[in-house]
């Protein structure tokens, strides 16, 4: 970014310097052509007329265009000076974040795995066990969270089928599980909002699967059509406990629920055959 940065400014000044060499490089070649080779043709008062006739078409034809370039140099000087702004608020965010409240789930954790030791009754080990549990995926929420800030904009403005696939391939390499994925998807039937969600529906039940499911399969069914819009997520793991199944509780599947509810899509937990069906559709 330096060396184009260094890049632009030496343009910068050249042009400058073309603006304010060329009319005054015309007139006195003009003044010299006609002095030497014209005045026999060409009258005084003609010759000063001439003079800013010649030097208005220059500026129309020729200045107007490094006025332009110009333009378009500090256009870039600022976007750069407001991308890099805006990345340095992203990291001061991300750094309050990791050193307030991902510090402090930290310690959160440490203190409920020691209430957890203690001698209580089975039914409040559970309680312990799911508040042990939901401090743990706010916590990787949050780390997610430090880890997208601290990116530059431009990495996340990738086109957002690219970021599908990279989002499932990057799951298959780091969990190890076998993958197969349908995905068929025509962009214009789906809104950014919708996409945003999806997307962040997929990343979370994938990273559940990772986490909980110890599957080795997972088959993945993405259709984005004018007249079916459908995510199908299955899995061969051990799936979810009668307890989820039944009351869909656990801070992912809520999170889950809650964004599909923001853009009137449902989301159904289903067991079937040994494997696990996580489905998302819309309404609309």
């Amino acid at each position: 970014m330096d060396e184009k940065r260094k890049g632009s400014k030496l343009t910068y000044k050249q042009i400058k310097t073309l603006i304010l060499l060329i009319p005054t490089v015309t007139v006195g070649l003009w003044e010299y052509i006609r002095h030497e080779y014209l005045l026999p043709y060409i009258s005084m008062d003609l010759g000063n007329w001439l003079t800013p006739v010649i030097v208005l078409f220059v500026t129309f034809t020729l200045l107007t265009r490094f006025f332009k370039k110009m333009e378009c140099i500090q256009e870039e000087l600022r976007s750069e000076r407001a991308e890099r702004a805006m990345l340095e608020e992203r990291e001061r965010i991300a750094s309050e974040l990791h050193d307030g409240l991902a510090q402090s789930l930290f310690l959160l954790s440490i203190k409920v795995q020691q209430l957890d030791h203690l001698e209580v009754k089975e039914k409040d080990r559970e309680l312990f066990h799911d508040l042990k549990q939901n401090i743990h995926h706010i916590h990787d929420y949050v780390r997610q969270g430090i880890n997208h800030l601290k990116l530059p904009p431009h990495v996340m403005d990738e086109p957002w089928l690219d970021a599908i696939h990279k989002q499932i391939d990057t799951f298959e390499s780091e969990s190890g599980v076998k993958v197969t994925k349908k995905v068929d998807i025509e962009e214009e039937y789906i809104s950014t909002k919708e996409k945003v969600e999806i997307s962040s529906c997929l990343g979370e039940a994938l990273m559940n699967i990772h986490k909980h499911a110890e599957a080795t399969n997972v088959w993945i069914d993405f259709t984005i059509q004018s007249s079916k819009k459908q995510l199908r997520i299955v899995d061969n793991g051990k799936g979810f406990i009668k307890r989820n199944l039944q009351k869909k509780d656990g801070y992912g599947i809520e999170m889950m629920q809650d964004r599909c509810e923001r853009i009137d899509w449902t989301m159904e937990l289903i067991r079937k055959d040994d494997k696990t069906i996580v489905l998302f559709q819309s309404n609309s």
